[in-house]
């Protein structure tokens, strides 16, 4: 399956990052197209909001131990082989879900599919590190995530409609076919981007080591908890937002995935935005700039929901613009943060993703149940949990440029900062 390309190293083209962009979505449709029938699935198994939001952090800690193994291996066997591997058992597991006989089954199978669906984000991060470095990799990661984003776009108005029309079940069968197509697209599409001469030996020890090696960076481990922390609180936000939507503010399940899609759209934007904000103020300026509205944003909707302003219809006017704000916010952090953790990462770009997607989904799969701590008639735990995440992640970035000035990046001598390794 590992198909060989006419130059030892492609180039980061446009085509290459819409095709990335799409594999590496499988982790936000995963969990985006089926929220919209989280009710039907609480119904249909007679289970508690609580219980019904654990298919998600399964899913998300079936993504933490793939992330971590899945990027660590591609640095022996390849991106390529790898993520075809990966996929193909992703399109399977998502056609068992949809016919799990019980909420049991349910959840392990949304780990596995968790397992597997990881190699997306994963292993499309460390193609980006392959074949770029410096700006062209924050702008390649900024694109990336942007790309991403959209998948949210269509996936929950997509899964509302298929909710309304088969329930849950047909949600996760849309699901299956959507990773089907993914599995098309990296066949077809997207070719080796680490050379046999630049990977490591299929040896345990070695690659084990060079993780212990990013394990004692200490300005790696800030700036993947920086992006951990940024995509934790969007998964307080993710999964609670349907709860607070249809019972809180008392909206239909379509105006709820209208307000989700604008979310998802500001995402992508802020995103987009990112790659030329990081051009003038740099990954580390961009990453406060970002972090600085996500905060303020969320503490905008912790004060409106203490203040009882987020009860009722009406509230939607407040709350979609300031969720708007905030997952843009979101974004452009987590680009900075995942390009800024990469660059850290040079000698083992799959290691280094490896690591970025253990923590980041750890810190999800704990993150996702938080908004319903106190049950689904309040909003204050989830736009609570969204202040802390966001002001932990500004801690983490300060501590990651402290000890970025006092010690050069791992694998700095073997490649310069700013060195080109292709067009982003």
């Amino acid at each position: 399956m590992d198909r060989t390309v006419s130059r030892e190293r492609p180039e980061l083209t446009p085509g290459l990052l819409a095709a990335l962009g799409l594999v590496g979505a499988a982790g936000a449709v995963s969990t985006d197209l089926y929220l919209p029938a989280f009710p039907a699935l609480q119904a249909d198994f007679d289970a508690t909001p609580a219980a019904v939001q654990l298919t998600l952090t399964a899913y998300l800690l079936g993504s933490a131990l793939g992330q971590l193994a899945i990027g660590t291996v591609s640095d022996a066997l390849g991106r390529r082989r790898t993520l075809l591997l990966a996929l193909g058992v992703f399109t399977a597991t998502g056609f068992a879900a949809a016919a799990a006989p019980s909420l049991g089954w349910l959840l392990a199978l949304r780990a596995l599919q968790g397992l597997s669906g990881s190699a997306g984000a994963a292993l499309s991060r460390a193609v980006v590190a392959d074949l770029a470095s410096g700006e062209r990799a924050v702008r390649g990661v900024s694109a990336l995530i942007a790309m991403m984003g959209l998948g949210p776009v269509v996936a929950s108005p997509l899964g509302a409609l298929l909710a309304s029309w088969g329930g849950w079940r047909a949600a996760l069968l849309g699901l299956a076919v959507i990773a089907a197509a993914m599995f098309a697209v990296a066949l077809f599409a997207i070719p080796e981007s680490l050379p046999r001469a630049s990977r490591h030996p299929a040896s345990a020890r070695r690659l084990l080591g060079n993780l212990g090696r990013l394990a004692r960076d200490g300005a790696f481990l800030a700036y993947v908890l920086a992006f951990a922390f940024a995509y934790g609180a969007l998964m307080v936000y993710i999964g609670s937002s349907s709860f607070i939507v249809q019972r809180v503010l008392g909206a239909s399940p379509f105006a709820y995935a209208l307000s989700f899609s604008l979310g998802s759209i500001a995402f992508v934007t802020g995103a987009w935005l990112n790659g030329r904000i990081a051009r003038r103020l740099g990954a580390h300026g961009a990453l406060r700039l970002a972090q600085l509205a996500a905060g303020g944003a969320a503490c905008a909707l912790l004060v409106l929901a203490l203040a009882g302003a987020l009860d009722g219809p009406g509230a939607l006017w407040a709350w979609a613009p300031l969720v708007c704000v905030f997952t843009a916010g979101c974004a452009a952090a987590m680009s900075d943060g995942s390009a800024l953790t990469l660059g850290r990462a040079a000698f083992a770009a799959g290691g280094g993703s490896a690591a970025l997607g253990l923590v980041q989904f750890s810190v999800g799969a704990a993150a996702s149940p938080l908004g319903g701590l106190w049950g689904v008639d309040t909003a204050v735990p989830a736009a609570a949990g969204m202040v802390a995440l966001t002001a932990l992640g500004a801690v983490a970035a300060a501590l990651g440029g402290a000890r970025e000035r006092r010690s050069p990046p791992a694998g700095a001598a073997a490649r310069a900062p700013g060195a080109p390794r292709g067009g982003a």
